[in-house]
């Protein structure tokens, strides 16, 4: 499955989001990682969260909803 381009959202909003404990779903991907779960939920205007070789987070990434 070819990964789509995506679209960023600063990783400082998405981490804020997460650690306001405003109920949301984030789901963390490796780096270049691309499947039919990850499609769905960005699809679905989940925040994705790339994280590198260490789990420390690189980028983000959101849908444009409207």
């Amino acid at each position: 499955m070819k990964r789509p381009i995506l679209n960023p959202m600063s990783l400082t909003d998405a981490m804020n989001e997460i650690l306001s404990g405003k109920p949301s779903v984030s789901v963390t991907m490796s780096v270049g990682q691309w499947d039919c779960f990850l499609q769905a939920s960005y699809n679905q205007g989940h925040k994705l969260i790339e994280v590198d070789e260490n789990e420390m987070p690189i980028r983000a990434y959101r849908k444009k909803t409207g």
